[in-house]
């Protein structure tokens, strides 16, 4: 029988994604607990050495699916086994399967399942010191709005940078209310209601999920905040990321704040999906990222 997840099971699933090598930002354990109950609710399952995750809408009509199995030392899982393991646990279909597996297992996979790319999640990710030091030509429009956001502290603006902890995990929730007074902003309430609630498990349970972040204060007042986790070894996938409107350059500003934060280590940063929005799609191509990595929906055939 499948466990529903709390943030409380961290300690014990984490020796699963310690190792595992999935590029998608789906991967990311405290991302899993952060957005459990938003969209939809969570369940785990551990089935020999593997880890069966779960997720079922939280609307009708309550479809569910499986992610691709965890191993607690990470091997690759055949087709063969995704459609025993489908079958024995009553689901017929797998989310998020990464563009790499399918490409390495098409034959085999289309002879047990129908395969489609999920549109709107392929992952952009980028290079950390290119994000961090933004040199050359290609970000020199980066390197100017960051400049402009600067002369803020030149006309006598305090601008200030704090790594996102318990004691102040809070504060980054004013920025989220005060979108919620802006008329420019409200007509994206409903999934900002929805990102909210990922947001505040993000925060109520920084620690535990061990979370991590930078936020800017503009003359004491939180004025934006990027929060996220880690992925893979040497990924680091950045799960919220939001700014006051009208603050040029804040966003750009934010963006190499948590790259230069980051430890050597790290030499990669996901920045998710697009989500299939045109204008998010070219703010994230902007940046020019390392690589992208399309994501995979496996229907279970019936007759075999």
């Amino acid at each position: 029988m499948f466990n529903k997840l709390k943030p409380e099971d961290y300690p014990a699933l984490k020796k699963y994604f310690d190792g595992h090598h999935y590029p998608l930002c789906e991967y990311s354990l405290s991302s899993i607990i952060a957005w459990n109950r938003c969209l939809y609710e969570v369940s785990w399952l551990v089935d020999g050495d593997l880890l069966l995750v779960a997720e079922t809408d939280l609307e009708p009509p309550a479809s569910a699916r499986l992610l691709m199995p965890v191993p607690r030392h990470f091997r690759e899982v055949t087709p063969a086994e995704l459609a025993a393991l489908a079958r024995r646990h009553h689901h017929h279909r797998y989310y998020y399967v990464p563009q790499d597996y399918v490409d390495r297992n098409k034959d085999e996979l289309c002879k047990l399942f129908s395969v489609s790319e999920q549109a709107g999640f392929m992952d952009y990710v980028y290079s950390t010191r290119d994000m961090a030091e933004l040199a050359g030509h290609k970000y020199s429009k980066k390197r100017n709005l960051i400049a402009q956001f600067n002369k803020q502290t030149a006309a006598g603006r305090k601008v200030k940078v704090e790594r996102i902890t318990a004691a102040n995990s809070a504060d980054c929730l004013a920025v989220l209310d005060r979108w919620a007074r802006d008329p420019e902003t409200g007509s994206r309430l409903d999934m900002l209601n929805c990102e909210r609630k990922a947001i505040l498990n993000s925060l109520k349970h920084l620690d535990l999920i061990e979370m991590s972040g930078v936020l800017v204060r503009l003359d004491g007042e939180i004025g934006g905040f990027a929060l996220g986790s880690r992925l893979t070894d040497g990924v680091f996938v950045l799960n919220f990321e939001k700014a006051l409107e009208g603050v040029k350059g804040l966003y750009q500003f934010l963006d190499n704040e948590l790259a230069k934060s980051l430890p050597p280590g790290c030499s990669f940063i996901n920045k998710e999906s697009d989500l299939g929005k045109p204008g998010l799609a070219k703010a994230k191509g902007s940046y020019y990222p390392a690589f992208t990595e399309k994501s995979y929906q496996l229907e279970l055939k019936t007759d075999k």
